[in-house]
């Protein structure tokens, strides 16, 4: 069983696994990565904010991650992870496979997740066509290349008044709907934005129009017939963890943000989990999720560092 126990697995195969898995082969530890599923970005025109690689497209960043892992002997292998335990201290057991697929199984003394997050979208003819390009979910990633433009922000709940406010930095020329329920927002969140002449439609999305060719949004059209002119358009309908594996080990969730709750060394409530990338409290940013899956891999690198080499 020894030789078969991986020093760790990684769940999990975005920035924020990739990274994890490049350090711990550096560190020329036994680790497995599992590489199921598209990235919470893969529409994207190219990923903003990352040092060295700004504008590079999800799919190549991510390809050029893959490489360099296997190049310094590091395993990645495609397949979805669909349950995780713990057996004993230091050592857990994650599985592969359904009711279609013989399930195979895995042990290793840690474990890294980073599996993400997955956003709700809006649910209106034409999103597809223009979604990563003029239709964003992330303004902190995009919200630079919508300076000074017109922007139509799409969201429910008084938390988007906030995302709102936001866009402030780069536009002001701002419009926020509702999607016909604005029934979270208080008096005060609509004076807030009648501060910064900011209309609220309560109206929902039926149809988004523009150049398909050059992916440029130019109209949105609202239920009740009318439409608006628009550059841009960015939404924030909320997300959901990618999978429950965190659950299933019996993770905490931090209060505040409804995400795993993790230490400064990136470790879960149940030791020897960690967790990275979107799925924790921190910025969602792949440059950010990048940093935390090589903390965590830091982190448990140092964890398994024999007592007799320590002083």
């Amino acid at each position: 069983m020894t030789e078969q126990l991986y020093d760790c697995i990684v769940i999990g195969a975005g920035p924020a696994g990739l990274s994890a898995a490049l350090f711990l082969a550096r560190y020329r530890r036994r680790s497995l990565t599992f590489h199921h599923n598209s990235p919470r970005n893969i529409y994207s025109h190219g990923v903003h904010g990352f040092l060295g690689h700004h504008g590079i497209l999800p799919t190549e960043l991510l390809e050029r991650g893959r490489q360099e892992v296997t190049q310094h002997g590091g395993l990645i292998i495609e397949g979805c992870v669909t349950h995780v335990e713990q057996i004993a201290d230091e050592h857990f057991r994650v599985s592969t496979g359904d009711e279609k697929i013989v399930a195979q199984s895995f042990e290793a003394k840690r474990l890294v997740l980073a599996t993400g997050l997955r956003d709700f979208t809006p649910d209106c003819s034409g999103f597809q066509e223009f979604y990563g390009a003029t239709v964003h979910h992330c303004p902190d990633c995009d919200g630079f290349e919508n300076t000074g433009k017109r922007v139509v922000v799409l969201g429910r709940d008084k938390k988007t008044v906030g995302f709102t406010l936001n866009l402030l930095t780069w536009t002001d020329n701002l419009t926020l709907v509702t999607d016909g329920d604005s029934s979270d927002m208080t008096d005060e969140h609509f004076a807030k934005l009648a501060e910064f002449n900011i209309p609220v439609i309560n109206q929902s999305i039926v149809k988004l129009e523009g150049d398909v060719g050059r992916k440029q949004l130019q109209y949105v059209r609202l239920d009740n017939g009318e439409s608006l002119e628009c550059d841009a358009l960015f939404f924030n309908l909320g997300t959901e963890p990618s999978s429950n594996l965190h659950e299933k080990l019996g993770c905490r969730i931090d209060e505040d943000s409804g995400l795993i709750w993790i230490d400064e060394e990136q470790q879960t409530s149940v030791k020897g989990v960690y967790a990275a990338g979107d799925m924790t409290p921190r910025s969602q940013l792949a440059v950010v999720a990048a940093a935390e899956g090589a903390m965590a891999a830091i982190h448990i690198h140092k964890s398994l560092v024999p007592e007799s080499q320590r002083v």
